[in-house]
């Protein structure tokens, strides 16, 4: 068996940081591109040492947003629906979490949260800083960690 650590554990490694279910999202996906018949959760979760429920809950959401396919039955398991060279990290991560966004108030849902926003002084710094990061985040690809 192939037990890795993964990079994210469930202590926050600063203010950005990758969340544990997009890490288990990146690791299924780069162990899907790596394979060329489906492999099931478990046999993944397995060999990588990783909770079979967690990755289970994280394969749901990667299905969702038309990354993986599931099939059933004896050769059934994940697939990747697209070529890895053409799924940005910048997708992986929003099928995961949702908007990428580093304060609160860049999420559409949030942004009239804030008390401050009127007469804010850092919220236009803030979101030229999320678009370059979203912008790098579609510059690199799954192919990237392969």
């Amino acid at each position: 068996m192939n037990y890795i650590k993964t990079c994210a554990t469930k202590q926050r490694s600063g203010a950005l940081h990758i969340t544990q279910k997009v890490d288990y999202g990146i690791i299924l996906l780069t162990t899907l591109a790596k394979t060329a018949n489906g492999i099931s959760i478990k046999k993944i979760a397995e060999n990588y040492n990783l909770s079979f429920l967690f990755l289970q809950k994280v394969a749901g959401l990667l299905q969702k947003s038309n990354l993986v396919k599931a099939t059933r039955g004896k050769y059934g398991g994940y697939k990747l629906i697209k070529n890895p060279r053409k799924i940005t990290i910048k997708e992986i991560i929003e099928a995961i979490e949702g908007n990428i966004a580093i304060v609160p108030c860049l999420v559409r849902k949030t942004a009239s949260v804030c008390k401050h926003k009127p007469y804010c002084i850092v919220r236009k710094g803030f979101k030229k800083i999320n678009d370059e990061i979203q912008n790098q985040l579609l510059n690199k690809k799954l192919s990237y960690f392969i």
